[in-house]
């Protein structure tokens, strides 16, 4: 077979059909090149081997064309030479957009589907009948609705040869479409990969949303990217180029401005939120593309403009936070240029042809390995992944170490918390005490002590440290080692509150404390003073009492006291506002009115009672009755 294909150059004749210029083709199969005749229209007839096509234009329909706007036909009129055995016809066309005939009869699998099926150019085998000295290949060709696949619906080609030779080319072809869609397949892999470990670290630190954007975009991207690779070399459909692919652009962009931001920890301003608003209307420009509305050249241009301020202006703002002070803003200057290069790349040709300008080669790609192409826009892909891989890795790295360090601290001011809250109470005669203290999730600086006198009374002590974390729970260390030296010295609650204050004051820890102090002598004589903490409630009421300065914001002279005489059975709640201003889901305060309503209830049904509304604080609770010549009973 492969000494007769050649002689077939010398056996076509040039009838009124088209002529037939068969070239050598290596593998055994030869190329049908020349002497197709080409008409635009549609009409079944058209197919028949009797038609007289002389006035048909000659036109090879290998180059891409844009001559077939709504249908055409081609037709080439082949003659055989006598040869042993079956021939075969390989039609390369896209696929679900022609018919192939043989002398007048439908030949080979492809057939015309809708448009969202439609296929970049797929091997079509068509029989050829035998002891046949001439054939007439017609095919019909009806070009998809969507704009972007439209002009490469001329671009097929033919090769005749034997069975084994063209199946062959075939598999040549096939393997081509495969290698070519190997390298950016393979990174958009990565991209899709690297998207999704960049989402699950945001879903086991939820507290750092710049994963949950990168991990967003890098999904986009490496979908996107992919899907549209695979729709070039014919493995999807082209429409999901069409729909997904192409539209998803805007969503990357608003992507990476979230990402940015999030990255510096600010959040966009209107501006950039009127952008973003506009970024998401485009994809209804590229449905009217896809359409055939709106020209392609027009839309790629709209395309890559519209990518331009994100371009241009991240770089300014990540400069301007970066001489700020935010000393990460820098990482992200030149990664934050990347995706409008790959836009403004994988429109260079389209954006050329606006402005007469030929920058076809910068779609041209890189050959790689066995000629594996490698786009541009893929490349700067790569190199934008690489780049933000290595800021995350360090971002990452540096924020691992604060965690651990943060998490040292927090078990160290868990331990001091544990020394500011007595894990039982001492045993008071006349009096029945309870106690609850609920800890937030972030350690804080509440602190409660019972102590003794040495005149027999007993010292009550309530205090809230501002701030959180290690830094209160030494504060309360402090505060707690002061009043323990302060209640042996039998001091009333007004002169012991001034001298913590001073000592407070002296260590400028920078903070401040807000306590309630409370002597009960045997009698029942309850003296008190109080720095800016929340009153104590008697029996359902809250107690006037003379309200201090909190600790250590200044030198107080003197605090005020103010004294009550219990009866048996009056009962004394002190509390810490944990419980004031426990918040619901819907932002509303558990408020000073539950507090009262609920102060006659146990130490521990008023803590539940916050705890059930919404936490946001520590929670602590001192209840004390007064139960002069009863046995004493303690609850915690």
């Amino acid at each position: 077979m492969r000494r007769i294909l050649p002689a077939l150059l010398l056996c076509l004749g040039g009838a009124a059909w088209g002529q037939a210029s068969i070239e050598a083709f290596p593998s055994g199969a030869v190329l049908l090149s020349d002497g197709w005749r080409y008409q635009p229209g549609d009409n079944p007839a058209w197919a028949s081997p009797q038609l007289d096509d002389s006035g048909w234009q000659q036109l090879n329909p290998q180059p891409q064309s844009d001559m077939c706007p709504t249908s055409c036909w081609y037709r080439l009129r082949v003659q055989l030479p006598a040869h042993p055995g079956a021939l075969t016809i390989l039609l390369i066309a896209q696929g679900g957009v022609t018919e192939a005939y043989i002398d007048g009869a439908r030949a080979g699998t492809e057939h015309f589907e809708p448009t969202w099926t439609v296929r970049e150019q797929v091997e079509d085998l068509l029989e050829v009948p035998a002891e046949k000295e001439s054939v007439v290949l017609a095919v019909r060709i009806h070009p998809p609705r969507v704009a972007f696949d439209a002009n490469e619906a001329v671009n097929l080609s033919a090769w005749i040869g034997s069975p084994d030779a063209v199946k062959r080319v075939a598999e040549l072809h096939r393997s081509k479409r495969l290698l070519r869609f190997v390298g950016s397949g393979a990174i958009n892999l990565v991209i899709l990969l690297a998207g999704i470990g960049s989402l699950l670290l945001f879903f086991s630190q939820r507290a750092f949303r710049e994963y949950l954007w990168l991990g967003i975009y890098l999904v986009v991207v490496g979908t996107g990217g992919g899907l549209s690779t695979a729709a070039i070399y014919a493995f999807a459909p082209g429409i999901l180029n069409d729909l997904y692919s192409d539209p998803a652009i805007y969503l990357t962009i608003v992507a990476q401005i979230e990402f940015t931001y999030a990255f510096i920890r600010k959040r966009p301003n209107r501006m950039w939120r009127v952008y973003e608003a506009a970024l998401l209307v485009c994809p209804l420009v590229a449905l009217l593309c896809a359409l055939g509305i709106v020209h392609n050249g027009a839309y790629f241009l709209l395309e890559s403009a519209v990518t331009l301020p994100a371009a241009l202006l991240l770089p300014v703002v990540l400069l301007y936070w970066h001489r700020r002070g935010n000393a990460e803003a820098r990482w992200l200057i030149l990664p934050s240029v990347g995706p409008a290069i790959a836009v403004m790349l994988m429109n260079a040709s389209e954006i050329g042809s606006v402005f007469s300008w030929n920058l076809e080669a910068l779609e041209r790609p890189i050959l790689l390995w066995h000629e594996v192409p490698l786009f541009y826009n893929d490349l700067a892909d790569g190199i934008f992944l690489l780049a933000i891989g290595v800021v995350m890795y360090f971002r990452f790295t540096r924020l691992s170490r604060e965690q651990a360090r943060a998490a040292g601290e927090l078990e160290a001011a868990r331990e001091i918390q544990r020394q500011l809250v007595p894990a039982t109470l001492p045993e008071l005669a006349g009096c029945r005490l309870e106690s609850a203290y609920i800890p937030a999730s972030e350690v804080g600086g509440d602190f409660y002590q019972v102590l003794p006198q040495p005149n027999g009374a007993w010292l009550f002590v309530v205090g809230d440290v501002s701030g959180k974390g290690l830094k209160a729970a030494m504060t309360g260390a402090l505060a707690i080692g002061a009043i323990r030296t302060l209640a042996a010295e039998d001091l009333q609650p007004g002169a012991l509150m001034t001298r913590l204050n001073r000592q407070v004051v002296a260590a400028r820890s920078g903070g401040f404390i807000t306590c309630l102090c409370a002597v009960l002598a045997l009698d029942g004589t309850l003296t008190l003073a109080n720095a800016g903490h929340l009153a104590p409630y008697r029996n359902g009421e809250e107690v006037e009492l003379e309200f201090g300065l909190p600790l250590g914001l200044t030198d107080v002279p003197e605090y005020e006291q103010t004294t009550l005489e219990l009866q048996v059975g009056d009962r004394i709640t002190l509390m810490t506002d944990g419980v004031v201003e426990a918040q619901s889901e819907s932002g509303e305060l558990f408020g000073f009115d539950r507090t009262k309503a609920i102060s006659r209830q146990s130490a521990e049904q008023i803590a539940n009672a916050a705890q059930a509304f919404g936490q946001e604080d520590d929670i602590t609770v001192l209840a004390i009755t007064f139960a002069r010549g009863e046995a004493n009973s303690i609850s915690r």
